[in-house]
């Protein structure tokens, strides 16, 4: 009888091999070189290919029981097939907290400590002083989503004095925020804000969350942060929020459209810092998500069901 597959679709390490082989013996595992996508005997797919994967759920006679996704976010997963075929889907919550938290400080501290200008100065050889440079202590910071990223960012925040207002659906109490608020009654205090920094997914619900409306309530020459997801934030009312400097600083990690055009204003701006969605970038990151992927798999194999970041398909 042939074994049943695994397929890892992300970079491995001899050792986790090795690991991934004693934990599933009864499992062959293969990589993005010796796949057939006709193949009916994968049934775990690690980490998620834009070519190879859609092509794999799409074969009528795929096996396909369970799929780790490497990223956090998921909307660019078509989920009919894992609905029509119920697959279970997990994804890689858990794996950004400390990268991401470091790029949102770097963005926070090239206006406030005037890193941004220095860094252009520094190209042409021009020794400028900043006319205006600040310091976190007894600022006024805001984070829209208080998951794993949150949590660990206001964490880190809070070692700067500062005062640390976090915003999710339920009001759940998250450690490190001095007070959590509702997402629908974030309009009671965004004015009050100094810097705003936005983690929310692209759903429904967030879906140009941040429009003029929103922008014109905060605090004038605000902060605002966008390491999230581009759909919650209407770029066009950005943009303008942005020149008339009712944004003082906007740090971008994310964007609507993807790459950013070149032709957008936003390039042009100098209040604006932006970074071609690589905030979660790092050289540590197969080595979180494998743990995640080995606590699956040992449960997986024993009783059909995940144990971390499932993501429900209904």
């Amino acid at each position: 009888m042939q074994k049943k597959k695994i397929l890892t679709l992300v970079p491995m390490k001899e050792d986790q091999l090795a690991l991934l082989k004693e934990i599933a013996p009864n499992y062959d595992v293969i990589s993005k070189v010796d796949v057939d996508k006709k193949d009916t005997t994968i049934e775990i797919m690690y980490g998620w290919d834009e070519e190879i994967s859609p092509q794999i759920l799409n074969f009528s006679q795929n096996q396909i029981k369970w799929v780790q996704a490497q990223s956090a976010g998921v909307d660019h997963i078509d989920m009919a097939p894992f609905e029509s075929q119920s697959i279970l889907l997990s994804n890689a919550s858990g794996v950004h907290g400390n990268q991401m938290s470091e790029s949102i400080l770097g963005m926070i501290f090239a206006y406030t400590r005037g890193l941004q200008s220095a860094i252009l100065n520094q190209s042409e050889k021009r020794w400028d002083k900043p006319k205006m440079q600040t310091d976190l202590a007894g600022k006024n910071v805001m984070i829209l989503g208080t998951g794993h990223i949150g949590e660990r960012l206001a964490e880190i925040l809070s070692v700067f004095q500062v005062h640390l207002v976090g915003v999710n659906r339920s009001k759940r109490q998250v450690p490190h925020f001095d007070e959590i608020i509702v997402q629908d009654k974030i309009e009671e205090r965004i004015s009050d804000m100094d810097i705003i920094i936005n983690l929310l997914p692209d759903t429904k619900e967030t879906h140009y969350f941040f429009t003029k409306e929103l922008f014109s309530q905060m605090k004038q020459g605000v902060m605002f942060i966008n390491a999230g997801r581009g759909g919650t934030v209407k770029t066009t009312d950005l943009i303008e929020a942005c020149q008339t400097g009712q944004i003082g600083f906007a740090g971008l990690d994310v964007f609507e459209e993807e790459p950013l055009p070149k032709e957008n204003p936003l390039w042009s701006l100098d209040n604006v810092l932006i970074t071609p969605h690589s905030s979660g970038m790092t050289d540590k990151y197969f080595d979180r998500l494998f743990p995640i992927f080995l606590n699956n798999l040992k449960e997986f194999i024993q009783s059909d069901r995940l144990v971390k970041n499932e993501v429900k398909i209904r």
